[in-house]
């Protein structure tokens, strides 16, 4: 049997669709998947068990990539043909039976793919390498306690300001004397952000894998305590990796992508996001500076996270 997922570029959009993966997997456990994807994205499915073929979604100019990606594909006949991204390309390629999801910008994502696939389940999750899971082993001591923070994002409307996570990380220290923190995005998030973060931090409180794979750090996050950042595809990777989460949310909408969890949390900017949608935003400045680190400290402490 063989299953064809269209997925999203978006590594947010992804992982929150992998419980919609898990979901044909489960009701159909001897299937093969190939998956056509993002590059970055691609990376979320790398280790997944039943995995024929990724298939690398590579633009080209006149969007002529969706003719080398139905080249890939045209000459199998597919069982089952989940596209995630409302394309075209699902209606070319023989099949037995197809599944096209179309987001609803008024309903949480989540419960549009449940309602859509009736999967009636929204677990996410993320699957990595026996490898990657004895790294993580040698690497994290059962000592401290670990932060996982996030402060980047393709946007930078919804940044939080670097001075306020690396004030936070100071009160954190100050109040925790067993804390490490983690810092995880890309190698350009990474030149973008990591050293105003880490501004007079102790060096050995640090553990850097900004521009590693998305497996290793779900790795890294599962055996994590805590995760903070700005709503991100990386907020997602921490909820799918089981992570007690803070989302701190601006001109994004938290009523559809906010996570609903027991251990998530979202903090948002005094303005809500009706606001922040009636404003011709400026994509160089950050909206998020009315959340103060005060605010994420006393989630912490209300809730028990560290």
């Amino acid at each position: 049997m063989k299953i064809l997922v269209i997925s999203s570029n978006l590594i947010g959009d992804t992982i929150l669709s992998t419980g919609v993966v898990d979901h044909f997997l489960k009701n159909n456990p001897n299937a093969q998947f190939t998956f056509i994807i993002g590059p970055t994205a691609g990376q979320i499915y790398q280790h997944f068990p039943n995995l024929e073929k990724i298939i690398l979604i590579k633009k080209e100019k006149f969007n002529t990539h969706w003719l080398t990606m139905y080249l890939h594909c045209w000459n199998i006949k597919w069982d089952i043909i989940v596209d995630l991204r409302s394309s075209f390309l699902s209606f070319l390629l023989f099949h037995k039976k197809k599944y096209i999801f179309k987001k609803d910008k008024k309903k949480h994502h989540l419960d549009q793919l449940i309602s859509f696939f009736q999967s009636h389940d929204s677990d996410l999750n993320i699957y990595i390498s026996s490898k990657e899971e004895s790294i993580v082993k040698n690497k994290l001591n059962p000592q401290y306690k670990y932060v996982v923070i996030f402060p980047g994002g393709n946007w930078e409307p919804k940044i939080w300001p670097s001075s306020n996570y690396n004030q936070l990380l100071k009160i954190l220290l100050k109040k925790f004397s067993n804390i490490k923190f983690i810092t995880v995005g890309s190698a350009k998030e990474e030149n973008l952000y990591l050293n105003s973060i880490k501004k007079n931090i102790p060096e050995d409180k640090i553990i850097n894998l900004m521009g590693v794979s998305l497996t290793l750090t779900s790795a890294y996050m599962k055996k994590s305590h805590l995760f903070i950042g700005n709503d991100s595809g990386l907020m997602h990777l921490s909820v799918a990796s089981h992570l007690n989460t803070i989302g701190l949310f601006g001109p994004t909408n938290d009523h559809i992508y906010g996570h609903r969890r027991k251990n998530c949390f979202v903090i948002r900017t005094k303005e809500d996001y009706n606001y922040f949608n009636r404003l011709t935003l400026e994509k160089s400045k950050s909206y998020m500076t009315t959340i103060h680190p005060d605010q994420v400290v006393d989630i912490i402490t209300d809730n028990n996270l560290l």
